[in-house]
């Protein structure tokens, strides 16, 4: 008897949290991008990295945040911190920006970059991504032509 009621209720608590989830919601996740790698040319002795996830949402909204790390480990961390307000996906490429909340001395200028998915098999071309730009004025919705380089390693995804 105790097993078929936390079986319900395992149910029940499941059923909820698909209907309050995103993902399986009518409104639904239209885009999903994201980035795990070291920084596209880091400097030697530097823990450099950058990383970012964002999700469009069916009803317009978009989430995410992404980290820029070029320094670190052996040197003082630098870096940015920027809170995901803007994505544009087209094809396999997608355009980011939002606003810097790290560090305070950059806090709220615009930041946009640029990323693109090359497929997942090592014979495919590597993943690319751009710099990030702070304060160039454009936004992901302007498409600006952002030099993409080539990841050494990690992972693009544009869903």
């Amino acid at each position: 008897m105790k097993r078929s009621v936390i079986s319900v209720v395992v149910a029940l608590v499941a059923g909820v949290l698909l209907t309050v989830s995103p993902a399986a919601s009518a409104d639904g996740v239209i885009h999903k991008v994201s980035v795990g790698s070291a920084d596209v040319n880091p400097p030697p002795g530097t823990d450099a990295n950058f990383s970012l996830s964002a999700i469009q949402g069916a009803d317009g909204t978009i989430t995410g945040q992404w980290q820029d790390t070029f320094l670190g480990r052996s040197l003082p961390a630098v870096g940015f911190h920027v809170e995901i307000n803007c994505l544009v996906v087209v094809g396999n490429d997608a355009w980011l920006s939002g606003l810097i909340t790290n560090p305070n001395f950059l806090a709220g200028l615009p930041a946009i970059t640029r990323v693109r998915d090359n497929g997942t098999s090592a014979t495919d071309p590597a993943d690319q991504v751009s710099l990030t730009f702070i304060n160039i004025g454009v936004t992901c919705n302007d498409q600006p032509d952002l030099a993409l380089r080539d990841l050494i390693n990690g992972q693009v995804t544009v869903k």
